[in-house]
């Protein structure tokens, strides 16, 4: 077994595979945290997920939840629901993103969908978060953006895990996948945490916004039906270009939402273009209907727009993309933007854009976060 220093914590992560669990015996072992796999994609929830955190958090053990993360599925949709699965159950650990297999992605989308999922994590939770991944996985699969999240890292067989290229330490250490714990059935993995992973102890309860991997606004907002080659011929491009441009190993594989960087100079007339895309952001309370309503159009157009399947299910934040020559006037931030600055190029204060915007702290904005000016 691992040794453990003082500041450390032994844990454990369970899934559904080990059954049901004595928390009593584990507790008594020495334990001290557990992480529950929580969801895997948008379609799995770990069956024993309630029983796991009960028992866990009735015999005193620290509790932390990750999700297994599928990289070419909708991040916003995989953390809205590893978000809603977790509903008001108390974490006591960072939420973790578990972050192992690409389904076909290259580094770089692969990361943006990444940083996607952790900002909507953060955002819906308000907890801080962790990327659990494995040494080589690291170094072949992502990109050092990731580097700006904790880590909680994956190597067998070693004292110390290995250097990978987006971070130079970690927050915790799965050493074991084979190991044995009283009142688990089965191999489990072992871990080594520090301090940092629980929330009491982090810095913050979000993690500062890494920029984005590109800062032009000349870019494409991916809508039901597209595909690749369709949005290259619009612009005046080649798919080929597109995909090797946004890190895109599948040119066949987009989704709804996801944003297409262009080549610099690149013309077209799509809705989605970055500069010229009106928006709305769901507010709670709001229907689709409410908003077709409100800007003059039907909520089957607002669905069909935005590749919605089911008009009743929205959620408050999400972005919804509206009809060319909607009257709406919003601003989507750029790397370098202050709030004063924005305010400043719109004839108005960053006083009335703050409350108009729910916005506690003007001097906190980030990239990519769409800014409501009238």
């Amino acid at each position: 077994m691992q040794s453990v220093n003082s500041g450390q914590y032994r844990g454990i992560d369970i899934s559904n595979w080990q059954g049901d669990v004595d928390f009593s015996q584990v507790k008594a072992s020495g334990v001290e945290i557990v992480y529950i796999m929580t969801t895997e994609g948008t379609g799995f929830v770990n069956p024993y997920l309630d029983s796991f955190y009960s028992g866990a958090k009735a015999n005193g053990l620290k509790v932390g939840f990750y999700h297994y993360f599928l990289g070419s599925d909708n991040p916003i949709e995989q953390a809205n629901y590893f978000a809603s699965k977790i509903g008001d159950k108390v974490p006591d650990c960072r939420l973790a993103l578990d972050l192992e297999s690409a389904n076909g992605l290259g580094a770089t989308a692969l990361t943006t969908n990444a940083i996607a999922f952790l900002h909507q994590v953060e955002k819906l939770t308000g907890k801080a978060v962790v990327v659990y991944t494995y040494t080589s996985f690291a170094r072949n699969n992502i990109d050092s953006r990731l580097g700006v999240f904790p880590l909680w890292i994956a190597e067998y067989g070693v004292d110390t895990p290995e250097s990978n290229p987006a971070w130079d330490s970690w927050i915790g250490f799965q050493y074991s996948s084979t190991g044995s714990v009283p009142g688990v059935s089965g191999d489990c993995d072992m871990d080594v945490f520090m301090k940092e992973i629980l929330l009491s102890n982090s810095s913050s309860d979000s993690t500062p916004i890494p920029p984005e991997i590109h800062t032009s606004d000349n870019y494409y907002i991916v809508q039901s039906g597209d595909t690749l080659s369709g949005i290259a011929e619009e612009y005046n491009t080649t798919y080929q270009v597109l995909a090797q441009l946004n890190g895109i190993r599948n040119p066949n594989l987009i989704y709804v939402g996801e944003k297409i960087l262009l080549p610099g100079g690149s013309s077209g007339g799509g809705s989605g273009s970055g500069s010229s895309a009106s928006y709305y952001i769901v507010q709670p309370g709001d229907t689709l209907s409410g908003i077709a309503e409100k800007y003059n159009t039907t909520y089957q157009i607002l669905a069909q727009l935005n590749g919605i399947s089911n008009p009743n299910l929205i959620y408050a934040g999400q972005k919804i993309l509206l009809p060319s020559g909607s009257s709406s006037s919003y601003y989507t931030v750029q790397s370098g933007d202050t709030l004063s600055g924005i305010a400043e190029k719109y004839n108005t204060t960053y006083q009335h854009l703050a409350q108009i915007n729910g916005i506690s702290n003007p001097n906190l904005i980030h990239p990519g976060q769409i800014i409501k000016i009238s």
